[in-house]
């Protein structure tokens, strides 16, 4: 068993987990809130304390910016990483390449499909010949960014309902013309990437990715915007590793060499 320990930062939660990267099993987890207020250094401070709780072996840490190819974290939606000292992580990757990542690996997707992740933002990563494309820069993950996340993000769903969260809207018989809104939105974003891409399938996650009834609307308006009638059939599927994609993949990531 070949066992490394990941970290995925996200906007409103940090998750840690020990995982065995030959099979994608979480051997131990952990939480905590991430509290980007706070400042870098304090949210730097308890991912290592995370991943200190878990044991020895690889360290990975997925975060939600963009990151180059170096790992070098390149934006500041979430925290400020882009001058700070990560190197107490073998391996920095932004959270959707990560998560793809293990969908390649441990999912359903095959070797060859488009990632996206529906959350408090959007993002998405090609994954072809079971690699995740990076671009030159590492910013190959913009679903339509910013101004689908704008429209269909949880942060926007809950800002244009009045709701607290995106989930309180998407239960609200209230805000279904604004759901459908959201969700022809990014099925349009989504359906542009099929067609200048032509992946195998298209896997959804997130936590927003994950509710059924915001995927199939998504997958309704995608569809119907296909160009390539033979694309138009393809499997657009939930992520098989759920919300615990990120997390594996940060760990996969710091077992294996980095992109040269």
């Amino acid at each position: 068993m070949t066992v490394a320990v990941g970290v995925d930062v996200g906007g409103t939660k940090l998750a840690a987990a020990r995982v065995d990267t030959l099979t994608g099993t979480i051997l131990a987890a952990r939480r905590a809130p991430t509290r980007p207020d706070r400042g870098a250094d304090a949210v730097l401070a308890d991912c290592v304390a995370l991943a200190d709780a878990l044991g020895p072996g690889p360290r990975g840490l997925a975060v939600c910016e963009l990151v180059g190819p170096s790992g070098r974290v390149r934006s500041a939606e979430t925290v400020d990483w882009r001058a700070t000292d990560l190197s107490a992580f073998d391996r920095v990757e932004s959270d959707v390449r990560a998560a793809a990542l293990a969908e390649a690996r441990f999912g359903t997707g095959g070797a060859d499909f488009l990632y996206v992740s529906v959350g408090s933002g959007i993002s998405h990563c090609l994954i072809a010949g079971g690699a995740p494309r990076l671009g030159v820069r590492g910013s190959a993950i913009g679903t339509g960014a910013p101004l689908v996340e704008q429209w269909s993000s949880g942060l926007a769903l809950a800002r244009r309902s009045g709701h607290p969260t995106a989930q309180e809207a998407l239960a609200d018989p209230a805000c279904a013309e604004l759901i459908d809104d959201a969700a022809q939105r990014l099925g349009l974003a989504l359906a542009a990437l099929v067609n200048g891409l032509d992946p195998g399938a298209v896997v959804i996650g997130g936590g927003l990715g994950l509710h059924d009834g915001y995927r199939t609307r998504v997958e309704t308006a995608l569809r119907a915007a296909v160009y390539d009638a033979e694309a138009r059939a393809m499997p657009v599927v939930p992520a098989a590793l759920g919300a615990d994609a990120p997390v594996i993949g940060a760990a996969l990531a710091a077992a294996v060499p980095a992109p040269a």
